[in-house]
């Protein structure tokens, strides 16, 4: 067999290999994530997403008819899945869990260098069990956008690693790599953080395969356009239809305005964090101290980039300060290739006892976690209780005070404010934030005599009490309620409008 075929030969055996890795992360996704598939209530977020897709389809525009801050990529998906048909519940499901296979094989590419492909589709079906130990089981924003972070990552790490790279190889990795990171940011704009990592060691692997300053400066700019372009693309379109001040605050002034949690409250839910995060970061520490990536000859340059890779990650969750427990997802795919060569480590079978008990106990962590998430917060049969109480009673618009801006979506009603997502109008960090004042919104949706109230009891300590007082007044005046869906720790209340005597 002459070389130029034998090489052929490797190639396809190579290719068949990855194949079937990307079919067995495929069926971990599936087989990991399917218990919440049709649960319309796993988290408030992405079934605000979901309306929100749906009533873009309908001719809503985002930041003006119906407002939040999230960019107006994560909206386009999410009415693209609207486009599958059914009520968008389990489509939007299953196209997340996609999404999360595709990352788990991007985790894989990136590890095998340092870890071997067996370890590798390992660190894959890590990736899969950390997104469900926060949020991750649906369809939160780092979800979809850690595969282009992931994918930004593995060329930023081709352009730096490659053996026969040249200047036009690191460019074309880096366009690649900053093209997604673009995508990344019209998903959700913490990415910024993996991205600014990203550019520069790209800028590094530039400079060192050129040494040329001109050529530098050109890649520079070609790089930060591809990454900026799809936000510029965006404003640019709001600003031809004359919305591109709502646009900017919405995006990128508001955050500024929403006030912070006390320090006991950000203490519990770092310690909420920390139960998910420190099992990967101790595998992570072993991996640095018994240095089994040595074995292999990009094995050092590997481990290390994702190191610096995680640093960035951990950076983009410590700048924003708010530590809510779906923030950490971004950690998750460095965190699952970081952990890759401790899985190799051979004395005493230490790698694989270490692979076994950290799949072990994220399945069951997993399985644990769903059980509590649907008690707490219910599932389709209490969707299903509260639309069927909600539809005969509509009017005119559901006001959904306390509870998930879903209902807007299932029970087909019109939207009575701009903001539906609640918290925009309940929550005290709000107040000041959201481009209305609180109260002042509120009294106009209950002016406007909604047939149907939906409350989520007891309320919680981080709202606005002077906006409760006037909802419970109002619904102590002239509601009453026709539908208890009692959950564990709290309750669904639907109340229907009964015009005082």
């Amino acid at each position: 067999m002459s070389p130029s075929t034998y090489r052929q030969y490797e190639g396809v055996k190579a290719r068949r290999r990855w194949i079937t890795v990307g079919l067995v992360l495929l069926a971990a996704a599936f087989a990991i994530r399917s218990a919440q598939f049709g649960n319309p209530l796993i988290h408030v977020d992405e079934n605000f997403y979901l309306l929100v897709g749906d009533r873009m389809l309908h001719g809503a525009l985002p930041y003006v008819d119906i407002w939040d801050r999230k960019p107006i990529g994560l909206f386009v998906l999410f009415a693209g899945i609207r486009l599958l048909g059914g009520d968008g519940i389990v489509q939007y499901q299953v196209v997340a869990t996609l999404f999360a296979a595709a990352t788990a094989f991007v985790v894989a590419r990136i590890a095998a260098p340092m870890a071997g492909r067996i370890a590798a589709t390992v660190a894959g079906i890590v990736y899969l069990l950390l997104l469900g130990l926060v949020g991750g089981s649906g369809g939160q924003a780092p979800v979809f956008y850690n595969l282009f972070v992931a994918g930004a990552a593995l060329a930023t790490l081709t352009a730096l690693t490659r053996p026969e790279r040249n200047a036009w190889d690191v460019r074309r990795q880096g366009a690649i790599a900053m093209g997604l990171i673009g995508l990344a940011l019209q998903v959700k704009y913490t990415a910024v953080f993996e991205g600014l990592f990203m550019g520069l060691a790209l800028m590094w692997a530039s400079w060192r395969t050129s040494r040329s300053p001109a050529r530098l400066a050109v890649d520079m700019a070609l790089w930060i356009g591809l990454a900026l372009a799809p936000t510029l693309a965006a404003m640019a379109w709001y600003a031809a239809i004359g919305h591109l001040d709502a646009f900017l605050y919405a995006n990128f002034l508001s955050i500024g305005d929403r006030s912070g949690a006390e320090a006991k409250e950000l203490t519990r839910r770092l310690a909420k964090a920390w139960k998910a995060l420190h099992i990967p970061l101790f595998a992570v520490m072993l991996a640095a101290l018994l240095e089994p990536w040595k074995r292999w000859e990009r094995g050092p340059a590997t481990f290390g980039f994702a190191l610096a890779w995680l640093g960035a990650a951990i950076a983009g969750y410590a700048v924003f300060g708010t530590y809510f427990d779906h923030y950490a997802l971004p950690l998750f795919a460095p965190l699952a290739v970081t952990c890759a060569p401790l899985f190799t480590y051979r004395p005493y079978r230490f790698g694989l006892v270490a692979a076994s008990l950290m799949v072990l106990s994220g399945a069951i962590a997993n399985a644990v976690i769903v059980r509590k998430s649907q008690l707490k917060r219910g599932h389709q049969a209490e969707m299903t209780a509260m639309v069927n109480a909600i539809r005969p009673r509509l009017k005119g618009c559901l006001y959904v005070w306390n509870g998930d801006p879903l209902l807007y979506h299932l029970t087909g009603s019109c939207l009575p404010t701009r903001h539906p997502f609640a918290g925009h109008l309940n929550l005290l960090r709000e107040h000041g934030a959201v481009g209305v004042d609180q109260e002042t919104e509120v009294r106009r949706i209950l002016a406007g005599r909604p047939s149907v109230i939906v409350d989520h009891e007891p309320t919680p300590r981080d709202f606005n009490f002077a906006v409760v007082a006037i909802v419970k007044a109002e619904l102590k005046r002239a509601y009453r309620p026709v539908k208890i869906v009692p959950l564990k720790g709290s309750r669904l209340v639907v109340y229907e409008r009964v015009e005082p005597k």
